[in-house]
């Protein structure tokens, strides 16, 4: 997947200055802002999250342990 993050800057017309910055993610066509730069890398860079649970609690196994006697 290819990605982009640009950074979109206001600046005023006469002194030149930036008056305020929004960091653009493009990816797949769609582009979505956001305030900082690590706000974007973090979008890139989502860990994907699971509904269902991948280990069970300490609990459960001590459940299952005493169910098995």
């Amino acid at each position: 997947m290819h990605w982009t993050i640009l950074k979109r800057t206001t600046a005023d017309q006469i002194s030149r200055k930036p008056i305020s910055a929004v960091y653009v993610l493009q990816r797949d066509g769609n582009d979505a802002e956001f305030p900082n730069l690590g706000s974007a890398r973090s979008a890139v860079n989502k860990t994907i999250v699971h509904p269902e649970k991948l280990t069970r609690s300490k609990e459960e196994y001590a459940a299952e342990k005493n169910a098995k006697r």
